[in-house]
């Protein structure tokens, strides 16, 4: 069987396929981890007891003890992550990775109540009055994603509370004072229904209702939905079985599911008296149909739900700079993404990897199946970054945002390395292509992530969570989705030069009036952007400037703050393509980046579609299309991916969006004769705004002059793939030449990589000059 045939999913529900993909991953971790997989001389019965005993350690304990004790408890995994915390909001939220099995890491998220303080003559309250620092009354409160082994789930809950939190109060709702746990998890968050991720889920759960079964009985612990919670809501906690939520998305089918979750919805949060987990964060659900048809990212946001409403006192200015957390499961890994399993099937004209002559025999008027395979893939991708602000994208239109990834498996390693063979990496995004910097990102990577997991058996270090910034350089798929950008930005400029610029005032100049914002420049723009999460790679191919930079130090020919500007530029010049290429001005594009950049429309202004209509009723997604045309692109969603990207530089980025709306505009109208010439932009943005949905046909037929009708395959005279474009375009009009390549630019005798061939001898040491 093909691992992307259907019959792989229908076989996988059973019982049968549960228990062998269980026991074949159970086997590969005790083989990978063997020493640490069965307990250092201990039954299993005797690690239990031990594993759900209380201890007597304190706050601050040496990591070193707590690994030793998962060592002797026979759960310490693939990686040493005791020690890793990721703060959300200080002293409050906090997220924990969970080794399971071979590679796979869940996270726990918890939220700490506050200090209780009462009147005294000793101490201050937060407020600044005197008072008597009480300690903590409530516990600590845990959120679970992803759970494939239950009893390493109950030791790490214990470990980390031994570690971080043993000076908060232990849950009074259980049975007896020696099965109380330190942590109180109320909820299991599962990303999709595989049971690498599922596996442990009615166990644990199975666990926490034996130990809760009558404590309504003698606690008056209320545990809910928070602040933020409907009336039916409210009492969720108190209804499903060991007050344990299982949350998943509505059509997946997650084993021992509570909680059934549609694409853009928040999800309710515990609460126990005083300790709400809703006043300080928020999840949201961003539904990604590749692996599997109801697969999820999970969002956490330290911010609110919308439907919260807030006290002056815990503005959103009281919360710092905007956080996101996404936990994407098996839809994105850091240096790749999952396999699309339950995507539509791709055929082998659409793979212009393995095939990348069927590339140029494609046009404006092929068909397109956006939810096949790679594609599939890239529109979930495009989907977390422009969803990554979430309600908040005002806020943060212009500010950076601090996003990171939570993929669940650690596969970092390999998935770099297979990029290193070009084989498997589009023609136009392999390293030639690329600017150098890319390249070397990648490989340092590489270098630390081997590194991390070349350790010792029992000190491998996790290489996530990562920044999703930061993932977008040596992610193949991220970086496929800037290139889409790009040839999306080219066919905008080149229709405004020649369909739309007698419609709104000369984008050339910027509101400051510098001319910055032109067809040619923007290629060159690109190259000196900087990425939000900047930092420095191990290798460049400066080296000789380095010297020189050295040498002039030495000699106190040069300043520190002159060298200094000076290594910024040799940073700054990485960024540049080693071969610099455009599109030949005033010509046409050829049909094959017409194709590209109908695919570029598709993939960054469309949100990914269901598998069914029946899925898109039940997820709340849109529903699949049998025409292409008929695909809906949405306005906000576009520039919110191209500015994702960063590919929207300060000084231009305003007038860009002009041009969006614009094309907009007159894709709906469906003549550009409907708007008003203005010499006021206020005047065309107040017409344009109100546009956000337009089928894809109409946008094709604007921006590329292809007509509406595309060609059926059923009948071989329409389906001729001969492309078709309106007579009435401008495409048509303007007589323009289509391209049969582009403009290269290369100076051999200037190029950092081959100017060393022009020397008189490479043994000889001669002085370089550096040009800035």
């Amino acid at each position: 069987l093909k691992r992307n045939m259907w019959m792989v999913e229908f076989l996988y529900r059973y019982g049968i396929a549960r228990w062998g993909h269980v026991k074949i991953m159970s086997m590969g971790a005790k083989s990978r981890n063997r020493g640490d997989a069965t307990g250092t001389g201990t039954s299993a019965a005797d690690r239990r007891r031990e594993m759900l005993s209380p201890s007597s350690s304190h706050l601050g304990e040496p990591p070193d003890a707590v690994q030793k004790k998962l060592e002797r408890l026979g759960i310490a995994g693939h990686s040493q992550t005791i020690h890793q915390r990721i703060t959300v909001v200080p002293d409050r939220v906090f997220i924990h990775p969970i080794p399971q099995f071979m590679d796979n890491v869940a996270y726990l998220i918890v939220c700490c109540p506050p200090r209780k303080f009462s009147g005294g003559v000793t101490g201050l309250s937060p407020t600044g009055h005197e008072s008597v620092d009480d300690g903590y009354e409530t516990p600590v409160i845990g959120v679970l994603v992803d759970c494939g082994e239950a009893n390493v789930i109950l030791g790490y809950l214990e470990c980390i509370y031994e570690q971080y939190y043993s000076l908060h109060p232990r849950s009074n709702a259980f049975v007896t004072p020696s099965t109380r746990m330190g942590i109180a998890l109320h909820s299991i968050l599962c990303t999709h229904r595989h049971h690498d991720h599922t596996a442990g889920v009615g166990e644990l759960v199975e666990h926490l209702e034996s130990i809760r079964h009558d404590f309504k009985k003698k606690t008056a612990v209320v545990v809910h939905g928070g602040v933020g919670a409907s009336e039916g809501q409210k009492n969720l906690f108190d209804r499903v079985v060991g007050n344990v939520v299982v949350v998943g998305a509505a059509m997946e089918r997650v084993p021992h599911q509570t909680l059934f979750v549609k694409n853009g919805c928040f999800i309710p949060l515990p609460c126990i008296e005083d300790n709400d987990m809703n006043k300080f964060v928020s999840i949201e659900v961003i539904n990604v149909p590749s692996h599997t048809r109801g697969s999820v990212v999970y969002a956490l946001r330290n911010r609110v739900a919308p439907d919260i409403a807030l006290t002056l006192s815990e503005s959103t200015e009281a919360m710092g700079p905007l956080q996101c957390h996404l936990f994407t499961g098996d839809a994105i890994f850091s240096g790749g993404g999952g396999v699309p399993f339950e995507s539509d099937l791709e055929r082998a004209s659409d793979n212009f990897i393995k095939n990348p002559k069927n590339l140029q025999s494609k046009n404006g008027s092929s068909k397109i199946r956006p939810g096949a395979g790679a594609l599939a893939m890239e529109r979930c991708f495009a989907e977390v970054l422009a969803r990554a602000n979430g309600p908040w994208s005002s806020e943060t239109a212009r500010k950076s945002i601090y996003s990171m990834i939570y993929p669940g498996h650690e596969y970092t390693t390999d998935l770099i390395m297979r990029q290193f063979d070009q084989k498997n990496i589009p023609g136009d995004l392999r390293w030639v292509h690329l600017p150098p910097s890319t390249f070397f990102e990648a490989a340092s990577h590489y270098y630390v992530s081997a590194h991390r997991r070349a350790l010792a058996q029992k000190t491998k270090l996790l290489t996530i969570p990562l920044p999703l910034q930061k993932e977008q350089i040596f992610n193949p798929t991220f970086r496929s989705l800037k290139r889409r950008g790009e040839q999306l930005i080219n066919a905008l400029l080149l229709w405004y030069e020649f369909g739309a610029r007698s419609l709104i005032p000369d984008l050339t100049e910027t509101k400051s009036g510098d001319k910055t914002f032109s067809a040619r420049n923007f290629v060159q723009k690109q190259s000196h952007m900087k990425s939000l999460e900047e930092q420095s790679v191990f290798t460049t191919i400066f080296s000789n400037d380095l010297e020189v930079i050295l040498q002039e130090m030495r000699s106190r020919k040069l300043s520190p703050s002159l060298a200094a500007d000076r290594l910024e530029s040799l940073r700054v010049r990485l960024n540049e393509r080693a071969i610099g290429r455009r599109p030949i001005p005033n010509t046409l594009p050829n049909h094959k980046n017409v194709y590209l950049g109908v695919l570029a429309l598709i993939v960054l202004g469309s949100s990914p579609s269901a598998v069914t209509v029946s899925d898109a009723v039940v997820m709340n997604m849109a529903e699949p299309v049998d025409n292409t045309d008929h695909i809906m692109i949405s306005k906000k969603r576009l520039v919110a991916s191209l500015h994702a990207l960063n590919l929207q530089t300060d000084d231009f980025s305003i007038r860009l969006e002009d041009m969006i709306d614009l094309l907009w505009k007159e894709a709906k109208s469906g003549s550009g004769h409907n708007i008003r010439r203005s010499d006021d932009e206020n005047d065309v943005e107040s017409d344009c705004n109100e546009v956000d949905i337009v089928e894809l046909g109409w946008l094709k037929l604007t921006l590329f002059g292809v007509t509406l009708n595309q060609r059926s395959k059923f009948c071989l005279p329409c389906g001729n793939p001969r492309p078709a474009y309106s007579e009435e375009s401008w495409v048509v009009s303007s007589k323009l030449k289509r391209a049969k390549g582009e403009l290269v630019r290369h100076d051999a005798e200037k190029c950092l990589l081959c100017r060393d061939v022009f020397m008189p001898c490479p043994y000889v040491e001669r002085n370089i000059s550096v040009a800035f």
